[in-house]
């Protein structure tokens, strides 16, 4: 009896949380087909995954166009022709103030060879599209 009452409510958990996996996946797919183009330097199609507006890109820029985000990218790809990053943990995605935030560590490598390492943080909006993206550096 016990364990059909312990298998009819693991089933239940499983019908409810298949959703929020679902959607996990989904921004997690997005985290890495982002850095992979963001590595092949790609700014263009990098620049989809973003909202019009994004209110936070990195340290300075706020409330920015995407088109200023792509060119503000092609622009550094261009003084760091090396610059790649490479995740080192698992994409943590957690819902913070009912935003889907998704968080990367990895070493970003500015001139191919050397590198610091760097947590990343994204924040999604209800459209999938990102709307906050910051780096923050963790060390060596």
């Amino acid at each position: 009896m016990i364990s059909k009452n312990f298998i009819c409510i693991a089933c239940i958990m499983a019908v409810f949380s298949a959703p929020l996996f679902a959607q996990e996946q989904q921004e997690i797919t997005i985290i890495k087909t982002l850095v992979r183009l963001r590595n092949e330097h790609k700014a263009d199609s990098a620049g989809l995954y973003f909202a019009d507006t994004v209110v936070r890109y990195m340290k300075y820029l706020r409330n920015v166009p995407r088109s200023k985000i792509v060119a503000s990218d092609k622009a550094f790809w261009k003084a760091h022709p090396g610059n790649r990053f490479e995740i080192t943990g698992p994409v943590n995605i957690l819902l913070r103030n009912g935003q889907t935030v998704g968080i990367i560590t990895g070493k970003e490598y500015l001139d191919g060879t050397s590198y610091k390492r760097e947590r990343i943080e994204i924040i999604f909006n209800k459209n999938k599209k990102i709307i906050s993206y910051r780096g923050f550096n963790i060390g060596n």
